[in-house]
């Protein structure tokens, strides 16, 4: 069993949760809608300078499934090749 973790900004989190159904990534993660945070793109601090905001994801899933997840992320990450999308594994 896997902890995964996703952070990217909420302009882009329709597109995993698409690439999530195309991969067939089961639907069984919870969302934090809101996190602020300074990664290595532009700020997400929801503030008048920084206004962009990003998400948390997080799911608890077999091996198998991570491999998907990396897939899913792999295409989303090509067509916003500008936007950061953290993805960690524990």
């Amino acid at each position: 069993m896997r902890r995964v973790e996703i952070m990217a900004a909420q302009a882009v989190q329709q597109d995993i949760l698409d690439a999530f159904a195309l991969f067939e990534v089961p639907a069984h993660y919870t969302i934090i809608p809101t996190a602020h945070g300074w990664g290595n793109t532009t700020p997400k601090l929801g503030d008048a300078v920084w206004p962009e905001e990003n998400f948390l994801l997080i799911m608890y899933c077999e091996d198998h499934v991570v491999q998907l997840i990396e897939r899913a992320l792999d295409l989303v990450k090509k067509k916003y090749d500008h936007e950061g999308i953290g993805f960690f594994v524990l």
